[in-house]
C-alpha cells in the first residue's frame, strides 16, 4: 500500500492550490489597469462630452468609477508589494537598478513624452506642465499622472532602508499618513496625495504576503460574496454619513475593499476565458500604464466632436456601454503601439539602457563576442535556494514525497520519493526556468531562448508563456515527439539541431544573437540551479517535518543543475547528497575523477534527459566540493526501477526521472560503484578514488540483477541491509532514510508499452518456471 508523508498533499489538492496563486496575483493587476483605463475613459472623455440624452447612464458611470476608488490603487500596490518582497531582501547593488533606477527613469521618459503629446491636445482634461519650473516640479515631488511609477520607486526605497524597523510599526505609520492625507490635513498638490495614501497598502502587500497569499489560496464564492457584501456595506455607510473626510474612514473602507479584490481575483482564476485574459494583462501592466493615456488624448480628440453630434437615437444608443467600448479600444490600442514600439527597437521605452562597457569585448582571436553573451557565472548558495523557494512557493506545485513499504522491504531503508514528475510541465525543470524566465521578464525582456534535450524546453516555453515572453527553444533532432509537443503548445517556437549539446548551443547562441532575448541555460545558470535545489529543499523539510529526517540524497546528474541545487539544499547538515548518472553517460563521475570537468561521448540510454556530453561549469564548482560520489546504473536497473514505480506507486516517471530510484537502491545495498572526492591530502586537492567496485565490466561494476528476486511485483531489486558504501574512514556509513527525486515524468506512450511489456514477459516466463 502506497502511503506518503503529507496525507493532504494529493496531486489533487496540490495542483489547483498552486495554480490558483500564480495565477491571482496577475488577475488582480490585469482588473487594476481595465479599472484605471476605465476611470480616465469615465472623467477625461465620456463625462466631457455632452450627450443631451434623458437616461441617466453618464451619472451613473461617473457614480460607479468613484466608487472603485478605495479599490484600484490601493489592490495594485497591494499587489506590488507582495511582488517586492523578495527583492528588498537584496544588496542595493542588486535591487538598486531595477527596483528605483529603472522606475524613476521610465517616469522621467515617459513625463517628457508625455508633456509634449498632451500639449497637441489641449482640449484633454489632464494635469501637465505648461513650463520648466512646473516639468521640474513634477519631475521631484509632485508627480504627474504617472504617478505610480514614482510611487513604486519611493516605496521601494523607504521600505528597503527601514528593513530593521518592525512591521508592525511601519504599518502603523504608514497608515496614520494615509489617515491624514484623506482628511484632507495635508497639503497634496497633483498626485502626492495618491504617494501619502498607498504607502501603507504597498507595505501591507510586502510584509504580510504570507496572509495575502493564504487569504487568496482558500478563497470561495461565499467569500467573495461576503467581501463584496461588507465592501457595499462601508461604501454606503461612507456616504449617508458623509465620513469621506472623517480620519482613518477611507483606509477601513480600501482595507476592505482589497479583501473583495484578492478574493474575486482567486475565483477569477476558474474562467479561464476572463481570468485568463486579466492575466495575460496583469504581466503587461507598464507599457498599457505608460502609453494609454497619450492614446487616450487622441481618441478624445478624434471622437469627442463627431460622437456628441450624433443624432438622439444614436446618441441614446451608445451612451450606455461607451465607457466600456471605449476602455476595450484603448488597452487594445496601447498593447499595439507597445509591440510596435519594441519591434522598432524602442526597448529604451520600456527599460534602462544596457550599461556601457569600457570596451568591446573580444575573444582572443579578436571576433567580438555575442552581444548576448551571459556574464561570468555567480557560483549560488543555500540562502540563494532558499530564496527561490519562498519566491517559487505558490508559483509551482508543492510535489507530494511518496512513500512505500513495498519499496522499503526491497531496499532495506526507508525511501522517500519527492515526485516532481507531477510538476508543472511535467519536470522539476519548470521551478529553475520559472524562476530564471521571471527575473528576466521583470528586468523587462520581451523574450528568452533555450537549449535541452527537452524538459527544460518545455519548462522554458511554459514560463515565458506565463510572463507573456516569447520562447525560442532549441531540441535535438531525436528529441522525444512528447517534449516537442509540449513546447509547441506552450506557444513557443521549436527549433531542431543537430544530436550534440555543442550543436544545440551553438544554435541557440546564434538565435540569441538575433533576436536579442537572453540564453537561460539548462544547468549553467544561478537562478536554475537554484529553482531547482528548491524541490531537494522541499523534500529535506518535509522529511524533517514528518519525524523521518534524510541521512542521504539522491539526485539523477544531466548538466549538474539539479544535483548541485540538492547540495546547495543540504549544506550545512549532515545529508551525504549522490549523483546518478546511466552507464556511459557519466561526465561527472569523471569529472570528479580528474579534478576538472571531463567530457564524454554520451552512450545509448532509454534515459534520454541524462545525456549531456559535459557536466555545465557552474554546477561542477558546486558539486566538485558538495557532493559525496555518483552511482552509475545501466538501463536495465533503470527499466527495473521505472516498473517499480509503476506497479507498486502507481506513478509514471520518465526513465531519466526512475535512474534516482534505481541509484538509491545500489546506493543502500552497497553495490555501488561509487567516485568519490577525497579530502586533500598527498595526491592534492583534486585526488579521487573509486570504492565500492564490483565485477570489472561496462561503466565497472556487476550486473544489474541479483539472484533471490523477492516478491513478484519487485521490480527485479534483491533485499538489501542498511549498510550504505564504505565511509572514509573504512567503517560502512547506514542509511536509514534515503531521500530520491524523481525528476520527470515525460515519457513516450511507446517506451512506456515496451518497458511494461518486457516486465510482464518476465512474470510470464517466472509463472511458467514455478
Amino acid at each position: 500500500m502506497t502511503t506518503r508523508t503529507d496525507p493532504a498533499a494529493t496531486t489533487a489538492a496540490v495542483a489547483p492550490t498552486a495554480a490558483d496563486r500564480v495565477v491571482w496575483a496577475d488577475v488582480a493587476k490585469g482588473a487594476c489597469m481595465v479599472l484605471v483605463v476605465l476611470w480616465h475613459v469615465i472623467v477625461k472623455h465620456y463625462l466631457q462630452i455632452d450627450w443631451r440624452v434623458d437616461v441617466p447612464a453618464p451619472g451613473a458611470w461617473g457614480l460607479l468609477g468613484e466608487k472603485l476608488l478605495p479599490l484600484r490603487m490601493p489592490l495594485f500596490f497591494t499587489i506590488s508589494g507582495i511582488f517586492a518582497a523578495n527583492a528588498v531582501t537584496r544588496p542595493w547593488r542588486v535591487a538598486g537598478r531595477p527596483r528605483v533606477a529603472r522606475l524613476l527613469y521610465l517616469y522621467a521618459v515617459w513625463l517628457l513624452i508625455h508633456t509634449a503629446g498632451l500639449a497637441l491636445a489641449p482640449g484633454f482634461p489632464t494635469d501637465r506642465a505648461t513650463s520648466v519650473g512646473g516639468l521640474l516640479v513634477q519631475l521631484t515631488v509632485t508627480p504627474s499622472n504617472l504617478w505610480y511609477l514614482y510611487a513604486l520607486a519611493l516605496y521601494f526605497v523607504l521600505a528597503k532602508a527601514l528593513r530593521r524597523v518592525h512591521p508592525a510599526v511601519l504599518l502603523a505609520a504608514a497608515g496614520a499618513l494615509s489617515a491624514v492625507t484623506a482628511a484632507g490635513l495635508l497639503d497634496t498638490p497633483g498626485n502626492r496625495g495618491g504617494v501619502y495614501q498607498n504607502l501603507v497598502f504597498f507595505l501591507a502587500g510586502l510584509h504580510l504576503r504570507p496572509y495575502v497569499q493564504r487569504w487568496a489560496a482558500t478563497a470561495t464564492d461565499r467569500r467573495l460574496a461576503s467581501t463584496f457584501a461588507g465592501y457595499a456595506a462601508a461604501l454606503a455607510g461612507m456616504g449617508l454619513a458623509g465620513a469621506e473626510r472623517w480620519p482613518g474612514v477611507g483606509l477601513l473602507v480600501s482595507t476592505v475593499a482589497v479583501a473583495f479584490g484578492v478574493t474575486a481575483a482567486a475565483r477569477l482564476t476558474r474562467w479561464q476565458l476572463v481570468g485568463g485574459a486579466l492575466a495575460t494583462l496583469g504581466r503587461r501592466t507598464l507599457p498599457v500604464y505608460v502609453i494609454h493615456m497619450p492614446v487616450l488624448a487622441l481618441l478624445h480628440r478624434l471622437l469627442a466632436g463627431p460622437v456628441a453630434d450624433l443624432d438622439g437615437a444614436s446618441r441614446a444608443v451608445l451612451v450606455t456601454g461607451y465607457p466600456a467600448l471605449l476602455t476595450a479600444v484603448v488597452l487594445a490600442l496601447s498593447l499595439a503601439v507597445h509591440r510596435v514600439l519594441l519591434a522598432a527597437g524602442a526597448t529604451w521605452l520600456f527599460d534602462l539602457p544596457a550599461r556601457r562597457r569600457r570596451a568591446t569585448p573580444t575573444s582572443i582571436e579578436g571576433e567580438q563576442m555575442s552581444r548576448t553573451a551571459p556574464p561570468a557565472p555567480v557560483v549560488p548558495a543555500r540562502a540563494d535556494v532558499e530564496e527561490a523557494a519562498r519566491w517559487l512557493s505558490g508559483r509551482v506545485v508543492r510535489t507530494p514525497v511518496l512513500h512505500s513499504p513495498a519499496i522499503d522491504r526491497l531496499a532495506g531503508a526507508r525511501v522517500l520519493m519527492k515526485a516532481e514528475n507531477l510538476q508543472a510541465g511535467g519536470s522539476y525543470k519548470m521551478r529553475g526556468a520559472l524562476l530564471a524566465v521571471g527575473r528576466l521578464a521583470a528586468a523587462g525582456h520581451a523574450g528568452v531562448v533555450a537549449q535541452s534535450t527537452g524538459n527544460h524546453a518545455v519548462a522554458v516555453s511554459l514560463a515565458a508563456r506565463r510572463h507573456g515572453l516569447a520562447a525560442t527553444v532549441v531540441l535535438p533532432v531525436d528529441a522525444a515527439a512528447t517534449k516537442v509537443a509540449r513546447a509547441r503548445a506552450a506557444g513557443a517556437r521549436v527549433v531542431l539541431a543537430g544530436t550534440t549539446v555543442e550543436e544545440r548551443v551553438a544554435a541557440a547562441r546564434q538565435l540569441s544573437d538575433a533576436t536579442g532575448h537572453p540564453l537561460v541555460d539548462a544547468y549553467d545558470h544561478p537562478d536554475v540551479i537554484a529553482g531547482q535545489g528548491s524541490a531537494s529543499l522541499e523534500l529535506i523539510t518535509e522529511a524533517a517535518r514528518a519525524g523521518t529526517p534524510l541521512d542521504a540524497l539522491v539526485v539523477p546528474v544531466g548538466g549538474g543543475g539539479g544535483v548541485a541545487g540538492a547540495c546547495l539544499a543540504a549544506s550545512g547538515s549532515a545529508i551525504d547528497v549522490y549523483g546518478v548518472e546511466p552507464v556511459g553517460c557519466d561526465s561527472l563521475a569523471r569529472s570528479l575523477a580528474a579534478g576538472r570537468r571531463v567530457p564524454v561521448v554520451p552512450g545509448p540510454t532509454i534515459a534520454d534527459g541524462l545525456r549531456p556530453s559535459c557536466v555545465g561549469e557552474l554546477p561542477f564548482a558546486v558539486l566538485r566540493d558538495g557532493v559525496r560520489g555518483v552511482v552509475r546504473v545501466d538501463d536495465e536497473e533503470i527499466a527495473e526501477a521505472f516498473r517499480l514505480l509503476l506497479l507498486e506507486l502507481k506513478v509514471l516517471a520518465e526513465p531519466s526521472g526512475a535512474a534516482g530510484l534505481a541509484g538509491a537502491l545500489r546506493l543502500v545495498a552497497g553495490r555501488t560503484d561509487l567516485i568519490r572526492p577525497e579530502t586533500p591530502g598527498a595526491d592534492g586537492p583534486a585526488a579521487s578514488r573509486v570504492v565500492g567496485r564490483e565485477a570489472a565490466g561496462a561503466g565497472g561494476f556487476a550486473a544489474s540483477r541479483m539472484a533471490g528476486r523477492e516478491a513478484v511485483g519487485t521490480g527485479g531489486f534483491a533485499a538489501a541491509g542498511v549498510d550504505g558504501p564504505e565511509a572514509a574512514g573504512g567503517g560502512r556509513r547506514r542509511y536509514r532514510t534515503v531521500g530520491v527525486v524523481l525528476t520527470g515524468g515525460n515519457v513516450e506512450a511507446a517506451l512506456v508499452a515496451r518497458l511494461a511489456a518486457e516486465r510482464l514477459a518476465d512474470l510470464t516466463v517466472e509463472g511458467v518456471a514455478a
